[in-house]
């Protein structure tokens, strides 16, 4: 990215990148996903949410090391302040991402990154409703938008395949989950915790998570672990959980050098290139609909999340 010596441009680029790195990444997901050695596992999507969150985490550890951060890691544990981003690393790890993975398997990524996109709008009703934060007119027309695109896309789903409803609902739950967690982890990083600690602490708060369901729950988890003896699988999992490490990085860098209502404008695009790589890398089928239906939700998410006074703030600052 050092190619960009505009810093607007680069910021720019910063928080777009970080919508088409999570978009092939769903994508990645979904092709792990319909290999036939992992389709006959029932628990494998948290399996796979699992180990992308954990060697995610291993990602982040050298970043923070190659950064000179290693003091700021052993700090973690005495941070009584990081227990924040440790709550809302559960309802973004294993609640979120699990229900993501497990709704791509059901209904496909075109509809779950679609679906999935409405976090903003849903986090911002969260806010509302907990914290007090108002929603002023344009973003009740945007939820209102977003709620509408998102009824028809969960009847079109609903209508292609029998499991199409657990797959609706799965979607919606990580939807839910994802608000939560950016509700939640806003006020940890209103506490002066960094970005890239914050990120390190959310991956591995998750994969402890997981690691508890899937002792608790998935007794024949090491015969699962003998499944990925495929050293292609391998590859593709490293693979994917780079690139979604990637996408969370240029996401704080965005936030960073831009208002977060631009970088998270920029963000959900994802849903967008979700069902373009879709197209080209897994074979879904796109119709005019889904693209109208997938842009009416990432704009509705988008208005309902922004405050109208920093609408014109964005615009002169695009131009």
């Amino acid at each position: 990215m050092a190619i960009f010596t505009n810093s607007k441009i680069t910021a720019n680029a910063y928080g777009l990148s970080s919508g088409v790195f999570w978009g092939l990444s769903g994508v990645l997901f979904a092709l792990l996903l319909k290999n036939t050695a992992l389709s006959c596992c029932l628990f494998i999507p948290i399996v796979l949410a699992f180990l992308n969150d954990m060697i995610s985490c291993g990602y982040m550890f050298i970043y923070l090391i190659v950064k000179g951060k290693y003091r700021a890691i052993c700090l973690i544990p005495k941070n009584k302040k990081n227990g924040i981003i440790i709550l809302a690393a559960i309802f973004g790890g294993p609640i979120g991402m699990s229900c993501y993975i497990l709704a791509i398997q059901y209904i496909g990524i075109s509809y779950t990154a679609t679906i999935s996109a409405t976090y903003p709008a849903i986090g911002a009703l969260i806010s509302f409703f907990l914290l007090k934060d108002r929603i002023h007119l344009i973003g009740i027309l945007g939820l209102i938008l977003a709620v509408v695109c998102t009824m028809i896309l969960g009847y079109s789903a609903s209508t292609q395949t029998i499991s199409g409803w657990i797959g609706f609902l799965f979607a919606f739950i990580c939807a839910l989950g994802w608000s939560s967690e950016v509700v939640i982890s806003s006020y940890g990083m209103n506490k002066d915790i960094p970005a890239d600690i914050a990120y390190f602490i959310r991956q591995l708060s998750s994969s402890v998570g997981y690691l508890v369901i899937i002792i608790l729950f998935i007794h024949s988890f090491p015969s699962i672990v003998n499944i990925f003896s495929n050293t292609g699988l391998y590859s593709l999992l490293f693979f994917t959980s780079l690139v979604a490490t990637l996408s969370y990085l240029f996401y704080y860098k965005a936030i960073c050098m831009l208002q977060p209502i631009r970088a998270m404008s920029l963000n959900i695009t994802y849903a967008i290139w979700a069902v373009i790589f879709a197209c080209l890398l897994v074979d879904e089928p796109i119709s005019i609909k889904l693209v109208l239906l997938c842009v009416g939700v990432s704009a509705g998410s988008f208005l309902t999340a922004v405050n109208p006074l920093n609408i014109k703030k964005l615009i002169l600052t695009l131009k």
